[in-house]
């Protein structure tokens, strides 16, 4: 359990006092789905500039990350998972 926080915490971003600098108040099955999203969010962020939005590749990745956010709200870390969202969003160019 202490190495899967640890984890975490490399993996996931800053998450703000309160929810994130206390991992211990998450479940392991909340910091699965957490940890997922931030990795779709990658593997997204990655892929924009070699495949096109119809692409087969960047829809499968589209809805893994829908389904995954949902996922959180309905684990009851909807907040976080916002928040990893945005701070993870492609800045505009």
């Amino acid at each position: 359990m202490k190495a899967e926080q640890s984890n975490a915490r490399n993996i996931l971003p800053r998450l703000p006092q309160g929810a994130g600098s206390n991992l211990k108040s998450y479940s392991p099955t909340q910091l699965h789905f957490l940890m997922r999203l931030s990795h779709l969010q990658r593997q997204r962020r990655d892929m924009v500039n070699v495949a096109d939005g119809s692409d087969w590749h960047m829809r499968l990745v589209n809805k893994a990350l829908y389904s995954t956010y949902r996922d959180c709200e309905d684990l009851g870390v909807g907040e976080e998972a916002r928040l990893l969202m945005a701070q993870q969003a492609p800045e505009p160019s």
